[in-house]
């Protein structure tokens, strides 16, 4: 930092005495902080400027982050290809004071904005479907967990619930009788066979950043730095007070009655060198509908022509049931009615244009917030 400071008051003397017969605004040699050297303008006996000397205080920034710089953004067509366009200007006069001495250190870019499009997306409509399972059990065992011997009607494929008989279960073989519950059957993702169609992608944006000079013992805060560079009113379009780290980082917030001006807490984004990209689109899913509602009336019937009731059960999509018929009773055919056919509609989601993968080196630019940067 040593030698970091010599540049910057080097620069003060030049601009605060270089030529002049009287100064205003100056306290004297070697005595000036930061803030004097914000408002340290020169003049001459007759009243005219020789120039202007700027500075900022800042915070100094955390560990993670290096030296304050002056860092542009914006369209890569526009990225400056060098510091030159930072310049100081003369109160009164217009002239422009090269910026002087500084070098472009970063060039980065942030990931742009997809320029492919994706297939459609869409939904097949989910369905209700009848229980596909009728068991006897040869005891009562309804709610104690007790399997007995088992005799399973084996029901159609695809079942309307018209009267089927798949077989005759005796009363011996009958002490109680279990029925599934209704079904929902999920809709399912569907992409439409079609190429990806190209979209008008966004300009990608850069990041370039220029040395500034900083000066560790100009300002009255602890910890704080002096920025002896241009102001923020007087910086280019498009430039800014910041400070560069590596990886994804957070910036930081004014804490304990800090001047959140001097605090660099304005996050510009992450900007990567080398920055790599593959083209992706995301996949497609369905949205299960809100609402659905699968209820039918289950009836199983003594003889095999549906005409001698047995017991008829309510079942919905949660759960089915498991009754005791009548001692005695056999089993001979299955018929259904549906109470509620309403499986709900899905929305289909996905087939959105992203960056499957991003590779390069992350740098997160942490600013002085714009709209509060110190005058």
């Amino acid at each position: 930092m040593r030698s970091v400071r010599q540049r910057g008051l080097a620069g003060l003397w030049l601009l605060c005495f270089g030529g002049v017969a009287a100064v205003s605004g100056c306290s004297g040699a070697g005595a000036y902080d930061c803030a004097e050297a914000v408002a340290c303008e020169i003049r001459n006996d007759d009243g005219t400027s020789n120039g202007h000397c700027w500075g900022q205080c800042v915070h100094a920034p955390p560990d993670s982050f290096g030296a304050p710089e002056l860092v542009w953004t914006g369209p890569e067509v526009l990225a400056p290809a060098s510091c030159a366009e930072l310049v100081r200007i003369v109160p009164g006069t217009g002239e422009r004071i090269p910026f002087g001495g500084a070098t472009r250190t970063l060039f980065a870019r942030a990931v742009p904005e997809p320029t492919h499009g994706c297939p459609a997306c869409a939904c097949t409509a989910p369905a209700c479907a009848l229980p596909q399972t009728v068991t006897a059990r040869s005891i009562e065992a309804c709610g104690d967990g007790s399997a007995g011997t088992q005799t399973s009607f084996l029901l159609p494929a695809g079942w309307d619930g018209s009267c089927v008989s798949p077989g005759t279960v005796a009363a011996e073989q009958l002490g109680s009788l279990s029925i599934g519950p209704a079904i929902w059957e999920p809709c399912t993702p569907i992409v439409a066979d079609e190429p990806p169609q190209p979209l008008a992608g966004g300009v990608g944006e850069v990041a370039v950043a220029c040395d500034s000079v900083v000066e560790d013992e100009l300002c009255p805060g602890q910890g704080e730095l002096c920025m002896l560079e241009q102001q923020p009113a007087h910086l280019p379009d498009g430039w800014r007070h910041c400070i560069v780290g590596a990886g994804d980082l957070g910036c930081q917030q004014p804490e304990g009655g800090a001047d959140p001006r001097k605090i660099f807490s304005d996050k510009l984004g992450v900007f990567y060198v080398n920055l790599e990209t593959t083209p992706g689109c995301s996949p497609c899913t369905c949205e299960a509908p809100a609402t659905s509602r699968c209820e039918a009336l289950v009836v199983a019937w003594e003889d095999g022509a549906c005409s001698d009731v047995l017991v008829g059960i309510d079942v919905n999509e949660r759960q089915g049931i498991c009754v005791d018929p009548v001692s005695g009773s056999t089993l001979s055919s299955v018929s259904a009615t549906w109470l509620s056919n309403e499986p709900g509609t899905c929305k289909p989601r996905g087939g959105e244009s992203r960056n499957d993968r991003v590779i390069g080196e992350a740098k997160t630019v942490c600013c002085l917030p714009k709209a509060l940067e110190a005058p």
